[in-house]
C-alpha cells in the first residue's frame, strides 16, 4: 500500500478477488491522470471473508473504493463444474450456479453500505475455454447462456444502488490485441489476467472515477478541413470535398461525424475551430447532403483565419467553461502541437494518420465517462443555443434591467429527493466557477450528509421564455445551535450573470431563518477557478473577515419568479 501521507486526496482503492490483483493496483497508482489512487490488494481467495467483514477486520485500510474482480468459474463453483461436466448435471450445475450468484451479489450490496463506490467486472468465459458450441447458448444448459443471465442477475440486484457499478469486462477482453488470460502466470503467482487486459482494466477503472468525480470533457472543438470532410473545401469547392457514400474515404468521415453526433446527443458539446471562410464553411455545413451534422449540432464556431489557440481561449469565454474541460481534434500535427504547448489544459489527441480509423479511435475515449445521464444532458446543446438567444436579446434590449424583465425567469426550489439526487450531485462535482466550498461527494455521501437532523439540501430549477435550464443550482446548511453555515452553494454557469445566485441565495438564508438561525456563515474555500463565487459571497458578508452574511445584503431580485416546491 502507498503511504497515504504523500497523497491525502487520494482515492482509496481496496481490490478484493479470486487471482493476485496486486498488478492492477500498482497500474493505477502509477497511472498520472487525476484523480490519485492508493491501493491495497486482499489476499486472493478471500472475496466473501472481505464482502461480509462488517467490522472491517480484515480490511488493512478504510477505502473510497472497493473492486470485486471475480471469475465466475473460480468464485461460483457451479460454473466450473458446468464447464467441465461434472456433477449430476449440466441442468443441475447451471441452476445451483444461479443460487450461487445470488449470494455472491447479496455479499456485494452489504458491503456497498461501507463504502463510497464499488466496481464489479462482470463476468466472461475465459478465451481458453471452448465449450461445446452447439449447446453454449442453449437455455437451461449452456455456459454461455448462463452467464449472459449470471451477469443480468447482478445488473437486476444492483439496479436500485447508484454506488454500485458494473464494468463490462467482455468489452476489454474483445479490445485487446493479445490474449487477456495468462494460465502459466496463473499457476506459478495465481495472477490469472494477463499484463494488457491489467492495463485496459486500470485505464477504464481510472476513467471511472473520474467520472464519478465530475472531472470529464464537456466540449470536443473540431477543425473541418480533413477533419469533418476530407479535403479543403475553400480549394476543392463544397461538390468535391470526400463526405458520404459511394466514395470509401467520405464514408470514413460520415463515420467520424456519427460518433461526433452521438457524443452530442449525450451531452458533449460541439464547436468548431477552422481556417476558413465563415459564411462559406457554414453553408456547406447546412447544405451539403452528406452532411450528418447540422450547424444546430454545434453550441459555437470560430471559423476565421486567427491563431486557434486565440479561437479556443474565445470559446471557453462564450461558453464559460475552463478550458480542461475542452477536447481539440484537428488533422494537423503541427495545429495540435502549438495547442499543446501554449493551451496544455486542452486534451489533444493525436488523430489517426487514416480517416478510416477516426470513428473507432473517437468512439474509445475514455475521457467522456459520466457516472449518470439526466435530462440536462441530453438537452445540453438546445441550452446553449437557446443562450445565444438570450444574449442577442440583451444586445438588443441595451439595457440590463429590462433585459432581465424580458426573460421572465422563474427558479423553482425543492428539498433534495431521490429523483434529483443523481443530477445534484454531477453539479456537486462538475461545477468549479460558482461553487462556495468545492465540496466533491458521490451520490450516496452527498444523500446520507443531507438525511443528518442537522443538515439540510436544497435543489433549484431555472428557466425563462427561451427555454428551460434545468436543475442547475445546489445549497445545503448545517445547523449547530442558533448558527447555520452554507455549506454547498453550486451554480452553473448558464445562469450566471441574471441575478439567479441572488434568488438561490435568499432563498437559502429564509431556509436557515426558519429552522432557527440566528447567524448565517458562508466561509469560502480558495480555489484557483471560484473566483465568482468568492467574490459574491464577499459582497454579501458583513465583513469579509467574518464569513458570516449580513441578512440586509441579500435581496431576491424583483425580476425572478421564486417558487417553492414542498
Amino acid at each position: 500500500m502507498s503511504e497515504m501521507k504523500d497523497k491525502p486526496n487520494a482515492r482509496r482503492v481496496l481490490l478484493t478477488g479470486d487471482t493476485t490483483l496486486e498488478p492492477l493496483g500498482r497500474l493505477l497508482e502509477r497511472n498520472q491522470e487525476a484523480p490519485a489512487v492508493v491501493t491495497s490488494a486482499a489476499p486472493y481467495g478471500q472475496v466473501f471473508q472481505i464482502l461480509l467483514d462488517a467490522n472491517h477486520s480484515a480490511w488493512t485500510f478504510q477505502p473510497n473504493v472497493l473492486v470485486v474482480w471475480t471469475a465466475a468459474h473460480i468464485t461460483l463453483p457451479s460454473v466450473g463444474k458446468l464447464i467441465r461436466f461434472e456433477g449430476e448435471s449440466p441442468a443441475a450445475a447451471y441452476e445451483a450456479a444461479i443460487a450461487e450468484a445470488e449470494q455472491f451479489a447479496d455479499s456485494v450490496l452489504r458491503a456497498a453500505d461501507r463504502v463510497d463506490m464499488v466496481l464489479v467486472p462482470t463476468w466472461v468465459i475465459p478465451t481458453y475455454e471452448r465449450w461445446v458450441q452447439t449447446l453454449a447458448w442453449r437455455q437451461g444448459i449452456g455456459v454461455a447462456n448462463l452467464i449472459a443471465r449470471l451477469n443480468l442477475l447482478l445488473a437486476e440486484k444492483f439496479a436500485a444502488h447508484h454506488n454500485i457499478v458494473l464494468l463490462d469486462a467482455a468489452y476489454w477482453q474483445a479490445s485487446l490485441t493479445r490474449s487477456a488470460y495468462d494460465p502459466r502466470m496463473y499457476a506459478f503467482a495465481k495472477i490469472l489476467y494477463s499484463q494488457q487486459l491489467f492495463e485496459k482494466a486500470a485505464a477504464e477503472m481510472k476513467a471511472i472515477l473520474r467520472g464519478s468525480l465530475g472531472q470529464t470533457k464537456k466540449v470536443v472543438v473540431c477543425d473541418l478541413d480533413n477533419t469533418l470532410w476530407g479535403g479543403v473545401v475553400g480549394d476543392d469547392g463544397s461538390h468535391n470535398i470526400k463526405l458520404g457514400a459511394p466514395d470509401p474515404v467520405g464514408e470514413c468521415f460520415s463515420a467520424f461525424q456519427l460518433v461526433l453526433k452521438g457524443l452530442r446527443s449525450r451531452g458533449i458539446m460541439l464547436a468548431i475551430s477552422s481556417k476558413n471562410d465563415e459564411a462559406y464553411a457554414l453553408s456547406v455545413i447546412e447544405e451539403h447532403p452528406a452532411m450528418v451534422l447540422r450547424k444546430s449540432d454545434f453550441v459555437a464556431w470560430r471559423i476565421n483565419w486567427r491563431d486557434k489557440a486565440e479561437n479556443l481561449l474565445s470559446l471557453a469565454e462564450e461558453l464559460n467553461l475552463g478550458l480542461d474541460s475542452f477536447v481539440f481534434l484537428d488533422d494537423s500535427p503541427q495545429e495540435r502541437e502549438q495547442i499543446r504547448q501554449v493551451l496544455p489544459q486542452v486534451y489533444t489527441p493525436d488523430l489517426p494518420s487514416s480517416p478510416a480509423d477516426y470513428a473507432s479511435f473517437l468512439s474509445t475515449l475514455s475521457c467522456f465517462e459520466t457516472s449518470s445521464i439526466g435530462k440536462e444532458d441530453l438537452e445540453r446543446t438546445t441550452m446553449y443555443r437557446a443562450e445565444r438567444g438570450r444574449k442577442e436579446a440583451l444586445d438588443l434590449s441595451g439595457d440590463v434591467e429590462n433585459w432581465l424583465n424580458s426573460l421572465q425567469i422563474k427558479v423553482q426550489a425543492a428539498p433534495l429527493c431521490r429523483d434529483s439526487l443523481p443530477r445534484a450531485a454531477q453539479l456537486l462535482n462538475k461545477t468549479n466557477q460558482f461553487n462556495l466550498s468545492l465540496r466533491r461527494l458521490d451520490e450516496k455521501s452527498l444523500w446520507d450528509w443531507a438525511e443528518q437532523p442537522s443538515n439540510a439540501a436544497y435543489t433549484f430549477d431555472v428557466s425563462d421564455r427561451f427555454g428551460n435550464f434545468g436543475l442547475t443550482g445546489l445549497a445545503s446548511l448545517s445547523l449547530t445551535g442558533s448558527e447555520a453555515r452554507i455549506v454547498d452553494f453550486v451554480m452553473s454557469c448558464r445562469v450566471m450573470g441574471k441575478k439567479v445566485e441572488e434568488a438561490l441565495l435568499g432563498y437559502t438564508l429564509a431556509q436557515a431563518k426558519a429552522a432557527g438561525a440566528e447567524r448565517i456563515m458562508a466561509p469560502p474555500v480558495d480555489g484557483p477557478r471560484n473566483g465568482p463565487a468568492k467574490d459574491f459571497f464577499a459582497s454579501k458578508f458583513s465583513s469579509v473577515e467574518s464569513g458570516a452574511i449580513d441578512p440586509g445584503r441579500v435581496v431576491i431580485p424583483p425580476q425572478i419568479n421564486l417558487m417553492e416546491e414542498r
